[in-house]
This record gives C-alpha cells, sequence and structure tokens, in this order.
C-alpha cells in the first residue's frame, strides 16, 4: 500500500472514530464530558488531513512532535485542546 493510501485510510478510520464519539452532534453543542474524546479524533482528521496533502505534493510529512505547536498556550488551561493536539501528534506518529 502506498502512503498517499495509507494516510487516507487512517484519516478515513479517523473520522468514524470522530462520528462515533460525536454520535452526530455537533461539537460546537456537545457536552463537556464527550468533547475531549470528539476533539482528539477531530485533531487526527486535521492531522492526518495535512499529511495526506504534503503526501500528494511529494512533500515531507508534518512532524509529530511538532504538529499543533502554533496552539501550545491554549492547550496549558483547555483540556478540548490537548485532546486535539495529542490526537493530531498519535495519529501522526502512526503514519
Amino acid at each position: 500500500m502506498q502512503r498517499v493510501d495509507r494516510i487516507a485510510a487512517a484519516r478515513a478510520a479517523a473520522i468514524d472514530a470522530l462520528a462515533g464519539a460525536a454520535s452526530g452532534d455537533s461539537l460546537c453543542t456537545m457536552a463537556r464530558e464527550r468533547l475531549p474524546a470528539a476533539k482528539y479524533h477531530e485533531g487526527a482528521v486535521a492531522a492526518l488531513g495535512d499529511a495526506l496533502r504534503a503526501s500528494r505534493r511529494g512533500d515531507p510529512l508534518p512532524d509529530s512532535e511538532a504538529w499543533g505547536a502554533q496552539w501550545s498556550r491554549l492547550t496549558e488551561h483547555d483540556a478540548a485542546w490537548r485532546a486535539y493536539v495529542l490526537g493530531g501528534r498519535e495519529a501522526l506518529s502512526q503514519v
């Protein structure tokens, strides 16, 4: 399986996981207890989307340890942002 196909398959799985965590609800209206789980999967979808675009261009994949660094200040005090960045980083580390 080629790299683009692996990343696309991982992203599709992350979208399915996000849909399962959200149970059809909008992330904007989701109750607090379910939000970090959904944000984790949303971060995975976003990071894998970045990886898929990079792979299709022939560019290097985003660095899993650096992905989401622009939100580091938000992660200090917000569990949803921590989950989002962690989800993205873990997804990238697996591709």
